[in-house]
Formats: C-alpha cells, structure tokens, sequence
C-alpha cells in the first residue's frame, strides 16, 4: 500500500465508475440478505422522519377546547423547514455510513444497467425487493411510534405535527406528487453520487446534508420516508384515544383526506413514479451519459474476429485472458511492454487494447496510453486499462482518470464476464 495518505476528493469520472460497480454489487446481493437491509434502510429513513416530525412539532398553531393557541413556536415557516430537513439527513446517513439498501439510492443502477453490466431481471430484481423491503421497516417503525405513544408528547404537538404532514402529503394532485418525486429523488441521488466522491465518513456526512435539507425544506415527496409519515398519521386517526383528541381540540373527521386509499394512490404511486423519473433519468443516465457511455465503438466486419491487443508483463494474465477472448472469438495478440505495444499497433492495428498500467515503469501503462492519444491513427482505438495499481505502493503516483486518455478502467483480479462486457461496450 502508499505510504501516502490521499485525501483529494475523487473526481467525476472515477465517481462514475465507483457508482457503477456498486450496482454491479448491489444486483448480485443475495436474495433474503437484500431484503433484510432494505428493512433496515426503511427503519433508518422512519427514524429520520420521526427526529424531523419531532424537531418541528409545535410549529403549528392548534386551538385547544377553550378556543385559546394551544401551541405555536412562532418561527417563520422557512426556518421551521431547514431546521426539519437538517435532522432528517440522518435517515441516508445512516443507510450511507451503516450500510442498508434504499430504494430511491438504488435508482443509480441504472448506470451499471446502461453500461450493460447488470441485467433488466436483476435491476427490477433489485427494486421490487428493496422497496418491498423499506415498505415492510418502515411501517413497522409507525407501528412502534405509534405503540410508543410519542405523539401524546408536548400535549400533543408531535401528533398533531405528524397528523397535519400524513394529510398534507394525501392531498396533492396526481401530477403535482409526480414532480415533487422528481425533485427529491434528484437531490437523494445527488446525495447519494457526492458519497462517491467521499474519502472519508465526515465527507459522506458533509455530502449529505444539504442535498437531503433541500428537498425536505422545499416540500418535495420521497415514496419511503413517505411510508412512515403518512402511516403514522393513519395509525393515530384510527387508534388514538379520546384523551389525545380532546388534548388537541380536534378529531379524526378534521383530517377527512388521510385515508389509506389516499396514501397508497393519491401519494405513493405518483411519488414512486416521480422518484424513479428523478433519479435514474436526471442523475443516474445524465451522468452515465456524461462520463460512462462508450466514445469509441469500433465497428466489426461481419465474420471477421475482432482483434484484441493485451498488453501486460505477466505471461499467466496474458494467456487467461486469451484463452476468455478466444473462446468468444475474438482474436488476441499481446504485448509485453509499452514500446512493443505501440511497434504492434502500428504494424497490425488492434480494434481494442487492453492494457496494463504497471510493466516496464510502474506508469508505463499511462505513457501507452498518451502516446496513443497523440497518434492520428491510433487515437481512435477503444483503450480499456486493466490494473491492480490500486493496492500497489505506486497508486500515489497514478494521475486521476480525468489525466488518463481511456475509455474504460478494469480493476484485477478481473471478473471474466465483467472483462467480455466492458470490451463489447466498444466493439459494434
């Protein structure tokens, strides 16, 4: 490992490659281990909805039996609203720093699924488990809450707090939650892609916070923080005793619009729709598109392999990976260093080089790469490097992807079917 500490934040195009093998990951999860993070990642987000209700309550006037303000904070609605939103961040802190599965996050595998990495069966595999699971924590959480009895507390405010937020987000128009799910579901994702920029936990925090504070302050929709606010609500209409009803000077038939239709059509459905929109079309493909879709695709005549150059220093590597390549029909040639690899090239241009970052020099890999970005001819061949610099004690000097002139990076011990569906991003 470098002896040296790197604390810069990774850039955009390293982001999007470390955004992308998450997915992988994220897809391949086992079935029952998916499901029980996903309750965990609905309990985190039910507990950041609960410190936000909580935080917040009082801030609505309410008239008590004899007519007089029961309670009211006084502080204008903006302030009441930062001061929400700031403490219901700990909800993807919690599912970032602790690790849990989360629906709206998920959205970004979408950029593993356009990269061709990760199928339709096992993304939707992915959503239907994840939301199904982060349902299921966080009605339990409500069901807690509600056991708990913690709306009776401050006579009442935090029930009537958490009252007035179930039949609010029950009474938007169909469109209306549709674009509000678009804009949280931006920011949660937005969140979420700073994270991978992050070196650190206080930098994950830090990437955070604003984002999620926005879209709580700004009154936009999130379909599973909605599945404990508005159950919440639901389960203190219904249940609530007389006591806390005359406590607050109101009763169930002053919150006519929370009902369970109302959250499973009028909210859940629209907002899930809008969040779906909001992360994987305006985060997750906008940045696919922008640093992961394939700038060079070189097209094979029909009938004729493609030809491959692998240009690595370690013979049993090289023969691995002729033998994955061959058995695809793909015909491979191989260098053993950079100035063999550029003599090759120019002799019988490959339609695709894989190559090796450290051979020669521990860079040597980089000054293939360059020297190809120079060449008229040779710039226009796909470059996917291939490398293990990561876990060397020369990573320190690797430049980031940014300085590097490639077009895919590979990580080893490469996955065979990882290596055969990156090189087909390149070879039409």
């Amino acid at each position: 490992m470098s002896n040296e500490i790197t604390i810069d934040a990774h850039p955009p195009a390293k982001m999007a490659s470390r955004m992308e093998d998450v997915g992988v990951t994220k897809s391949k999860l086992n079935l029952w281990t998916m499901f029980a993070l996903a309750i965990l990642a609905g309990a985190f987000i039910g507990t950041g909805a609960i410190f936000a209700t909580t935080v917040t309550a009082g801030s609505i006037a309410v008239k008590a039996a004899d007519g007089t303000a029961a309670f009211s904070t006084g502080l204008p609605y903006g302030v009441v609203r930062l001061l929400g939103g700031l403490v219901f961040s700990l909800g993807l802190i919690a599912v970032v720093v602790a690790g849990a599965e989360l629906f709206t996050g998920n959205n970004l595998i979408i950029m593993a699924y356009a990269s061709g990495k990760v199928s339709t069966a096992a993304l939707l595999r992915n959503w239907a488990v994840v939301y199904t699971g982060n349902f299921v924590g966080s009605i339990l959480t409500a069901l807690v809450m509600f056991l708990g009895k913690q709306y009776t507390f401050s006579s009442g405010a935090v029930g009537v707090t958490a009252l007035t937020i179930a039949t609010s987000k029950c009474s938007l128009d169909f469109i209306q939650a549709v674009a509000l799910g678009i804009m949280c579901n931006s920011l949660v994702c937005l969140a979420v892609w700073l994270c991978a920029s992050a070196r650190s936990t206080t930098d994950k925090i830090l990437a955070i916070i604003f984002p999620i504070s926005c879209f709580v302050a700004s009154g936009f929709e999130h379909s599973i923080a909605n599945m404990y606010f508005i159950p919440i609500g639901l389960f203190i209409k219904g249940f609530a005793p007389a006591t806390f009803w005359q406590t607050i000077g109101k009763t169930p038939a002053d919150f006519a619009n929370l009902t369970w239709v109302a959250f499973f059509i009028k909210n859940l459905l629209p907002v899930t729709i809008g969040n779906i929109i909001g992360g994987a079309g305006f985060v997750g493909l906008i940045y696919w598109f922008s640093y992961l879709r394939p700038q060079k695709v070189v097209a094979v005549k029909p009938g004729v392999p493609a030809r491959v150059l692998v240009v690595d220093d370690d013979p049993d590597f090289v023969e691995v990976t002729r033998m994955i390549l061959t058995k695809e029909g793909y015909s491979v040639m191989s260098a053993a260093d950079g100035d063999q690899a550029l003599r090759t090239m120019k002799a019988e241009r490959p339609d695709l080089v894989l190559l090796d970052v450290m051979m020669a020099s521990p860079l040597d890999g980089v000054y293939v790469s360059r020297k190809m970005a120079a060449d008229p001819v040779l710039k226009a061949i796909p470059v996917v490097m291939v490398s293990s610099i990561d876990s060397s004690k020369h990573a320190a000097l690797l430049p980031d992807d940014m300085h590097i002139p490639i077009d895919a990076w590979i990580s080893k011990p490469v996955d065979p079917d990882h290596l055969l569906r990156t090189i087909r991003r390149f070879l039409a």
